[in-house]
């Protein structure tokens, strides 16, 4: 008899779940992907902005190429996914400057302050190895001197307040926290985004929702989208029931051998649980695990790039909003072609933004604009604002401190084994970390199965797997009309 196994979320968690689950163990699983709302993808969402007949990134903006862990780019490879490089050496704008090397930083910070920023960096990366970095989210981090102290704390070892000022600024749009917010081994880690040795980006040339759709155009499994889930069951007579509220089939049961969970923190938390000892188990998972913060995706359209002989490469980073990424996510090279620019606002300055309306932030946006940047409000078209918090949110500290046992941290309640949670807050908070997170998922249900079957990323080694004939893509590219929509 075949396994049941129900997948609660239709991003890119639930949807590698279930097509490794069919890659390696065919009919011996019955698979069901319940997502609560109309499209699948989660938080990457490439959508096409009407006004400008141009398709821009709403969520998930790069994927991370990471030394000594090959296993996302093995993926992208394995499902036939053209990649683009995405360069950055990076620039960055600061007190009106703008800083592109060593002689101009030194010019922003100082002497001393470049000889703290030296001597910081020297001492993070003796402690921070690159084999250590592509192990991030894993039990032994917590043997780090920085994982028990804050990042604010860490810092406070650059003794130059510009030096360190730019230092929390450099990485605050990928930290997406404040300093006293997360620990110091995690914006650390967020700095080594920039670092050559350990790390580059790139991004899939179709867009990125390519990787959610090619997941979902591959998997055979049922995939039920507008099929909230509102309880969760556990009894011994029946194992785990799950309650859900379908748009199209009202109120209904589904019995499962196997429930993997991969919703976030905020959304987990809303779920009902039957069992008082499993929800106090739930509960204090959530206590350790549950640090959500805020993204603000800001994307502005112009006729032109006019900003293209400044900054050629393809993001900078400005001191606005307490630091944010600036990506050019244009169509083309050509500074006379339309230009996109995609501005990522993280933490506090996120939160803040984000309640007021799509016009309001626009407007600020563009009066961030760096000053060495003439004509942008010559050429702007219109802009497009997407939220990320709450429910949507990121992690600010994944994994908690201290790191759990791996175990601990993805079955909160030992009595029930087969419950498995899922998701990039348990490790580090990219596409990366939640791979690695439903890589543990598929290997523990494989271990229920009790047969012998390959790993996991034996399935990122096959030739590339063809799209059948009844493609999910319907659920995809969302239509948007640009800012105040």
């Amino acid at each position: 008899m075949a396994e049941r196994v129900g997948v609660i979320g239709g991003g890119f968690s639930g949807l590698l779940c279930a097509y490794l689950l069919e890659q390696l163990y065919g009919d011996r699983v019955e698979v069901q992907v319940l997502e609560g709302a109309r499209r699948l993808g989660g938080r990457v969402r490439t959508t096409v902005a009407a006004e400008v007949g141009s398709v821009y990134e709403a969520g998930v903006a790069e994927f991370y190429d990471i030394a000594g862990n090959p296993h996302l780019r093995n993926l992208v490879s394995h499902l036939g996914l053209e990649t683009r490089p995405l360069t950055g050496t990076p620039y960055f704008v600061a007190c009106d400057q703008v800083v592109y090397d060593d002689a101009g930083l030194q010019a922003l910070v100082g002497a001393r302050g470049m000889d703290q920023l030296r001597r910081f960096w020297d001492k993070g990366t003796r402690l921070r190895p690159p084999q250590r970095y592509a192990q991030a989210g894993q039990p032994q981090d917590n043997d780090h001197p920085w994982s028990g102290r804050t990042f604010e704390e860490v810092l406070s070892e650059v003794d130059d307040p510009v030096a360190r000022w730019f230092t929390a600024m450099q990485c605050h749009s990928d930290l997406a926290a404040e300093p006293h917010q997360t620990s110091g081994l995690f914006g650390f880690d967020n700095l080594l985004i920039d670092h050559p040795g350990y790390c580059s980006m790139y991004t899939l040339a179709d867009g990125n929702e390519g990787l959610v759709r090619a997941l979902a155009d591959r998997v055979a499994s049922p995939l039920r989208s507008g099929a909230a889930v509102e309880a969760i069951e556990a009894t011994e007579e029946r194992g785990l029931r799950v309650r859900v509220d379908s748009t199209e089939e009202g109120v209904g049961t589904l019995d499962v051998d196997a429930l993997v969970v991969t919703l976030t923190p905020p959304a987990l938390a809303s779920l009902q649980w039957s069992d008082s000892q499993l929800a106090a188990a739930v509960g204090a998972h959530l206590r350790h695990h549950d640090h959500t913060t805020a993204y603000l995706r800001v994307t502005l359209f112009f006729g032109r790039r006019f900003w293209a002989d400044r900054f050629p490469e393809d993001y900078f980073v400005s001191d606005a909003f307490d630091g944010v990424t600036v990506y050019d996510k244009s169509p083309t090279s050509d500074a006379d072609g339309l230009g996109i620019q995609s501005w990522l606002l993280g933490g506090d300055a996120a939160a803040r933004w984000a309640r007021r309306t799509d016009d309001e932030i626009v407007r600020g946006v563009r009066a961030a604009m760096p000053g060495v940047l003439s004509g942008a409000e010559t050429h702007f078209l219109s802009g497009a604002v997407d939220r990320w918090r709450g429910r949507s949110g990121v992690s600010a500290l994944p994994g908690g401190v201290p790191l759990q046992p791996l175990e601990t941290r993805h079955c909160p309640d030992p009595r029930w084994p087969q419950l498995i949670l899922v998701g990039d807050y348990l490790y580090d908070s990219t596409i990366c970390g939640a791979l690695d997170a439903v890589l543990w998922a598929v290997t523990r249900i494989g271990q229920r199965l009790g047969e012998a079957a390959p790993q996991p990323l034996s399935i990122f080694s096959r030739p590339n797997t063809p799209v059948p004939d009844d493609p999910a893509s319907g659920f995809f590219l969302d239509q948007a009309v640009g800012a105040g929509r």
